[in-house]
């Protein structure tokens, strides 16, 4: 696979981490997760996190794509990408490092995402996400437009056929 800057985009609970780990596995590239940063640090971002604390995570793996992109490796970047100016930020990174940016826009109907929420509530699988915290996050996310040319997955189907288009496979549109 070449190497490449792979963000990962769309609400809380639409299935970026899970579409992260396997675009990580099937290409060879880094990992990295601003919910791991997070934790790292002490913070967990489904409560109240100060933007200021959200803008130095996002400094930090920035830091960090650049020096994986720098050591020749790929990167996938596991983050909400909620506003347009960090989607641009990490754009910049790539083409710094000369390399495609490649923005995969995980589109899951809210209904979807709320029924996850309040799965979530009952399993605790994953870290909880406060209603306030999710509704402002929710009311405040720039969605990608078409002149970030984004890679739009609306479900398991999509992400399938696009790395299969990536490895040359032959699959029916």
């Amino acid at each position: 696979m070449p190497r490449e800057l792979i963000a990962l985009c769309g609400l809380a609970f639409s299935g970026k981490s899970t579409i992260a780990r396997r675009v990580a596995a099937v290409t060879g590239a880094g990992l990295i997760s601003h919910d791991a940063i997070n934790a790292a640090r002490g913070f967990d971002g489904g409560i109240e996190m100060d933007d200021s604390e959200w803008e130095k995570t996002s400094l930090m793996a920035a830091a960090q794509a650049r020096a994986m992109l720098l050591a020749g490796r790929g990167v996938v970047i596991d983050d909400t990408f909620s506003h347009r100016f960090l989607r641009d930020r990490f754009r910049q990174v790539a083409a710094a490092s000369a390399v495609p940016f490649v923005l995969l826009f995980v589109d899951t109907p809210l209904a979807v995402i709320e029924a996850r929420i309040a799965d979530n509530v009952r399993t605790q699988d994953r870290s909880h996400i406060a209603p306030d915290v999710f509704a402002h996050h929710r009311d405040r996310f720039q969605f990608p437009g078409d002149d970030e040319s984004p890679v739009r997955l609306a479900g398991a189907a999509d992400l399938e056929r696009w790395l299969a288009g990536r490895r040359g496979d032959n699959v029916p549109a």
